[in-house]
């Protein structure tokens, strides 16, 4: 275009409050002499997402002999010196994280207590930001010791920019290569189309698998699923939240999601309706594929969403990539305009063949069945390529807290 691209959006400099979100479930002690009320460290706590904790005493034995259920212990460290000791030496017996909390704590007792190799001493005047970042950097080492599968959510910057086919072409994709053992789940609990895409007979539904989330290692969570191949599908069905019988606790929305990281390579996320208040804290830890087109509408549209998730949700725009979908060369909306309006420098495209994408919606087919040599094959390809690198080299991974965790 000969001048820059213009889109009219809405004014979101306003950020809401942040979110306490740990990258990985975190299973604590909280440890004390049990003389001291604990109400502020109980109320902060109680705000942090993926942190479940069990207070206990230094005379409990009970909790250490069950260390295997925990991976970080809160030590409310006492200022008496020989109590301190008999503290650390309750604290070390979890072979975990130890995160020290203190009241005026004396320089003798904390050249003591980091003689036990403690991650981190917080006081207990510190705001409730540094004691989430203290609890973060356990969780993000936990992250990495997992082995979790790297999660991508697709997103349509607007209505109708062809997210879904991209989530089922993507996935069908990426999962003809050899290696893949890769998860589809259908996040639009409204008008799911993934299973009528790919021609799947699926039975359950995310509404399903949450309310059994008690009982699902890997292979009751594997049951659930749809497969054919290395492909295994989440399906939703249509206007399901109009027809619950009862209600579904989507706050555990982040431990299903868990699981299927640990059970699965590759997890592909249809967010075909976008961010919604149940599911959207999923997108904290994905790559996030907006889904656009060449058009005025689609990108005022779209940048209204990045608005939404880079200011409103914290993520960072290095987590974001936008695919211009139905792509034209020789549109008079080039790349580089495309760029500059949004904001975002990562851009992929997925060239315009509606006549191809059309045929594999209506026959249900997944497009490696209707089109092999296809351009359009070869973009989705480039993305898979990407965004769901394949590691034949992936080792077992042996049995761990995260397993006992899940119950595998």
């Amino acid at each position: 275009m000969d001048k820059p691209l213009e889109l009219c959006v809405s004014n979101n400099d306003q950020q809401i409050p942040m979110t306490y979100c740990l990258p990985f479930p975190v299973q604590a002690v909280v440890a004390s002499n049990g003389s001291r009320t604990l109400t502020w460290l109980t109320e902060s706590l109680n705000q942090f997402e993926n942190l479940k904790w069990q207070s206990s005493t230094y005379e409990d034995d009970q909790l250490a002999k069950e260390k295997n259920r925990f991976n970080l212990v809160l030590l409310v460290l006492p200022s008496d010196e020989l109590e301190a000791k008999k503290a650390l030496s309750y604290a070390a017996n979890f072979d975990c994280d130890i995160i020290l909390i203190g009241f005026n704590t004396p320089q003798n007792i904390l050249r003591l207590a980091f003689q036990y190799d403690v991650s981190d001493f917080i006081p207990s005047s510190s705001p409730l930001h540094e004691f989430f970042t203290s609890l973060e950097k356990v969780s993000d080492r936990l992250v990495k010791n997992a082995e979790l599968a790297p999660v991508v959510a697709v997103i349509n910057g607007k209505a109708g920019s062809g997210a879904s086919f991209i989530s089922a072409s993507l996935a069908d994709v990426a999962s003809q290569r050899e290696g893949s053992d890769l998860a589809l789940l259908d996040m639009d609990l409204h008008h799911g189309t993934l299973s009528h895409i790919l021609g799947y007979d699926a039975k359950y539904s995310i509404c399903d698998v949450i309310e059994t989330i008690e009982d699902l290692d890997e292979i009751a969570l594997k049951s659930t699923m749809t497969k054919k191949g290395n492909l295994s599908l989440l399906a939703a069905k249509p206007f399901e939240l109009l027809t619950l019988d009862q209600d579904v606790d989507f706050s555990r929305i982040n431990e299903l999601m868990w699981k299927y990281r640990q059970f699965y390579k590759q997890v592909i996320l249809d967010f075909s309706r976008g961010p919604e208040d149940w599911n959207c804290n999923l997108l904290l830890s994905a790559t996030i594929l907006v889904v656009t087109q060449q058009n005025i509408m689609h990108l005022r549209q779209t940048k209204d969403l990045i608005n939404q998730l880079t200011t409103r949700m914290g993520i960072n725009s290095n987590q974001i990539t936008l695919v211009v979908n139905r792509y034209n060369k020789n549109s008079n909306i080039k790349l580089s305009d495309i760029e500059e309006a949004i904001g975002i420098s990562s851009i992929n495209t997925v060239v315009n063949d509606y006549k191809l994408s059309n045929e594999c919606v209506d026959l249900g087919k997944p497009i490696t069945q209707v089109a092999k040599k296809h351009r359009i094959v070869t973009d989705v390809r480039s993305l898979a390529d990407r965004f769901l690198p394949i590691n034949n080299e992936q080792n077992k991974k042996s049995t761990s807290f995260w397993k006992r965790l899940l119950g595998n």
